[in-house]
């Protein structure tokens, strides 16, 4: 298939975030907000674990947590406490911080 052709699929076939999420009440867009905002931090711990060139393992040894909650964290089925964010943040060489805003 050429480029050309996949381009033209694609965009038939995409649907603009604005439409998707006109139709969601106030309440929902609420959640929404709060998902990609979690879903940011996962990915923040993923890339700065590769940057590092840490395998989940090493990485969970120098957080000293079990190497299944890196996994579970990193996948987004594990909701880290505080104190194994700042474990993380130890590990990655950074400092954590709350903010409420």
């Amino acid at each position: 298939m050429k480029t050309k052709d996949l381009k033209k699929i694609i965009k038939e076939n995409t649907v603009s975030l604005k439409h998707v999420f006109s139709d969601l009440t106030d309440e929902e867009k609420k959640v929404v907000d709060k998902v990609i905002i979690r879903y940011d931090m996962l990915l923040n711990i993923k890339l700065l674990r590769k940057r590092l060139k840490l395998s989940q393992a090493k990485f969970a040894e120098k957080a000293n947590l079990p190497r299944t909650t890196i996994t579970k964290i990193e996948s987004g089925s594990y909701n880290p406490t505080i104190n194994t964010l700042m474990s993380i943040a130890y590990a990655l060489n950074k400092k954590l911080e709350v903010k409420f805003a």
